[in-house]
Parts: C-alpha cells; structure tokens; sequence
C-alpha cells in the first residue's frame, strides 16, 4: 500500500506540508477579494471550530448544504505568518499571535479566543455575526449553535476528518477532535515543564499586551 502521510518540507525556513509547499507559488500570488474572510488560526487552537460556525453563518445555518464538503475544503485553511522555527512545524505559536495582534491597528480583525469559545459558545458567535455584519434568525442561531457544538462536530464527517485514510491521519492513535476543554495540558506538561514554559511565556509575552486564560 502507498504511504500517503503528509511529510514535511522547508519554505523560507518554516517546516510545511508538502501539499501545501507544491502550491506554494499559487498561494503566495492569491490576490484577495474585498469581501473575502480570512480565518487565521494556529493549527490545533479551534481552527475547525471557527471554520464550521463561519461557513453555517454564510449559509444562513442551512445544515444540509453545510454537509457538501470536509469544512477543509470548504474553509481551506493555510497559516502565512510564521516565522522560521525549524524543528516545528507551521513556526512559531509565539509569532503568530503576536503577529496577529500587531496587526489590530492597521486591518479589521475580530480576535476570538478558543478559551472564550469553550466558556460561553453563544456569546462568541454572536460577535462573529456582528464582525461578519449578518443577522439570522433566533431558530437560525440556535440551529448554527447546536451543530457546531463539540457533540456534534465529533460525529460529523465534514468536520471530525474521518473522511481522510488512516495512512493519511490514523485516528487510532489519535482523534483528530479529542476533548473539546481548556486546561488539559495539565494532563501532559510535567512541573518542570509548566515551569519553563511560564518562563517563555513572560519572556515573548509581556510586551504584547496580549493575554490567554490557561483554564476555566
């Protein structure tokens, strides 16, 4: 059998995808719309979560069409901020964010935080239907809230990346939605670890401004 695991490759001195490298010069020529959304998330920090919830706003929570594709194709996402970090993949979490949040003051941005999303899912999507100007229905909202709910989106196809080949993404050795909560780093970082990742942290941190909740 062919092995169809993504590997990785170097762009400007950031480890990449190399389906994403192989279009590289498509993606670095992409001329914008005005109208166009750009969702710009690190891997792993409710990236699908954001890709559903924007895509069923746009449908006006049609949940039948929103079942037309992997929320991958329908929402591609690619993220063009990282710096060159070379041992991980995508760059720095450090730049990105930073990055992101220079960047208040010269573009309209809408900063949504996966910890916020967790906390109170309602109260976040109706600040994404005023950033996106669209108004739905009571019946539309609690439609859209539902089926982007983590229950949902874990048995649903288009978003829980069951429709890729385990030689591809083998979820039996890892989900690719696995808990839905904040805080479950405890479960991973030893005291040291958490020790010298707060280190880090205040050291990138503390100029920017920029604050996150570890847990609820």
């Amino acid at each position: 059998m062919k092995n169809l695991r993504v590997k990785m490759e170097l762009v400007d001195g950031v480890l990449l995808p190399d389906t994403t490298v192989e279009m590289w010069d498509q993606f670095w020529n992409f001329q914008a719309r005005e109208d166009d959304i750009l969702i710009a998330t690190y891997p792993k920090a409710g990236t699908t979560w954001t890709q559903e919830i924007v895509d069923l706003i746009l449908i006006q929570g049609d949940v039948e069409k929103s079942m037309r594709a992997p929320c991958f194709l329908k929402v591609p996402f690619l993220d063009l901020n990282a710096k060159p970090l070379p041992s991980v993949p995508w760059g720095s979490w450090f730049d990105h964010v930073i990055g992101w949040w220079n960047a208040k003051d010269k573009h309209r941005i809408l900063y949504v935080f996966f910890e916020d999303m967790v906390e109170e899912p309602k109260r976040e999507i109706k600040k994404i239907l005023q950033f996106l100007e669209k108004d739905v229905s009571e019946e539309v909202f609690e439609k859209i809230l539902h089926h982007t709910s983590f229950e949902i989106m874990k048995d649903n196809p288009m978003t829980n990346y069951s429709v890729l080949p385990p030689e591809v993404m083998d979820q039996s050795v890892s989900k690719f939605m696995r808990k839905g909560k904040v805080g479950d780093w405890k479960n991973h970082f030893s005291v040291s670890q958490n020790i010298l990742f707060n280190e880090e942290y205040k050291k990138k941190m503390e100029e920017s401004g920029l604050t996150f909740r570890d847990e609820l």
